[in-house]
């Protein structure tokens, strides 16, 4: 088991900014459904539980039974496939950031509520995988955060300890999985979660642009 800590990171609103082809998606099945599109500014309310909660809050206009709502994700998903990488890119100051933790021997993951399908080919694109080894999707085990299990997993793949690690996010979800597991957390405050609301959540430290303390 590695002896250096772990740094367990969010992806959406975290290292990359993934909104535009999020937006592309979910405007797309609006438009199934008869429905406008949004801006970027409404879809980014969306985002944080995974791709049906993303598609349930993106169709609220309409009632959809649970067989509807499969459809619906399941058009979000053919969509997304070929969407995921067009637009996305990383934050200012991600690589130089993960190469330091690297070269001091820190085990990275990549801890995701949005689906392996997606997460791995952005996290491929952006060249992330030259530095996280381990990437944790919303579909990976049968919970999502907030539940620390994907935590857990990531550090198990990691062969890494919770003791000094540390998770961060733009999300409650990524708190709270983290608080649950007993790690140090941080809360990235320029993502896609609201900044007064993570701020009621609290952390153990805040960041108001990629590895920028506030």
């Amino acid at each position: 088991m590695t002896t250096a800590p772990a740094f367990l990171f969010d992806l959406d609103g975290t290292l990359a900014d993934t909104l535009p082809d999020l937006t592309a998606s979910a405007n797309h099945v609006r438009g199934l459904h008869g429905l406008e599109p949004v801006t970027q500014a409404m879809a980014r309310r969306f985002i944080g539980d995974g791709a049906r909660a993303l598609i349930r809050r993106a169709l609220a206009e309409r009632s959809l039974d649970e067989a509807a709502l499969d459809d619906a994700v399941a058009a979000y998903i053919d969509h997304h496939e070929d969407q995921c990488t067009r637009e996305c890119r990383l934050f200012a100051g991600v690589v130089p950031f993960v190469r330091r933790l690297r070269e001091r021997g820190h085990p990275i993951a990549v801890v995701t509520n949005k689906p392996e399908r997606f997460a791995r080919p952005v996290v491929a694109h952006l060249g992330l995988d030259a530095f996280a080894s381990v990437v944790v999707g919303g579909d990976t085990l049968t919970t999502k955060k907030p539940n620390p299990e994907m935590l857990r997993h990531a550090l198990s793949q990691l062969g890494a300890s919770a003791a000094g690690a540390t998770m961060i996010g733009d999300g409650t979800q990524d708190l709270r999985a983290g608080k649950a597991l007993g790690i140090r957390t941080v809360a990235c405050l320029f993502g896609y979660g609201d900044s007064a609301t993570l701020r009621e959540e609290g952390a153990d430290a805040f960041w108001s642009a990629f590895g920028v303390a506030c």
